[in-house]
């Protein structure tokens, strides 16, 4: 089924369903994506996080179906376990770590458009600063734990 969003026409994704993405080996499912709104599903290996990077056009949450993270935002970290839930607010800067090996994360944007991002499908640390920079984010400091360094 498509994941592009038309108005008062649902459609219904099974788990696994989705366009496939990478993020290096990590693995993205774009489960939605509209002008209003964007969701993925990121199984994220540890050492494959993004680095510290703030949206200037939309708003970002994070749900924690799997695995345990620490989400960093707005110069404070958050550790959680599966069921955790965080707010990226445009504009802050923002990353996570996975500690337990991988994740599996729920992200939910608004406005949508930032879940194409990954169709760039970035394989080394320059291909993927340039695809976040691509989409309006800067980055502005590598990840705190092991996740793209940019130096």
């Amino acid at each position: 089924m498509s994941t592009q969003i038309a108005p008062a026409a649902p459609y219904a994704l099974a788990a696994g369903e989705g366009k496939v993405m990478k993020w290096f080996g990590s693995t993205i499912w774009m489960k939605a994506s509209a002008e209003d709104l964007g969701i993925t599903e990121v199984l994220m290996r540890e050492g494959e996080e993004p680095p510290m990077h703030s949206h200037q056009n939309e708003d970002e949450w994070l749900y924690l179906l799997e695995g345990e993270a620490t989400f960093h935002v707005g110069g404070r970290s958050y550790p959680s376990k599966a069921g955790g839930f965080v707010s990226f607010p445009r504009g802050v800067a923002h990353t996570f770590t996975v500690e337990s090996g991988a994740a599996r994360i729920l992200v939910i944007n608004t406005p949508g458009g930032f879940e194409r991002m990954f169709e760039h499908q970035p394989q080394s640390k320059e291909a993927a600063i340039a695809a976040l920079e691509d989409f309006g984010m800067e980055v502005v400091g590598p990840n705190p734990g092991k996740g793209v360094r940019l130096n």
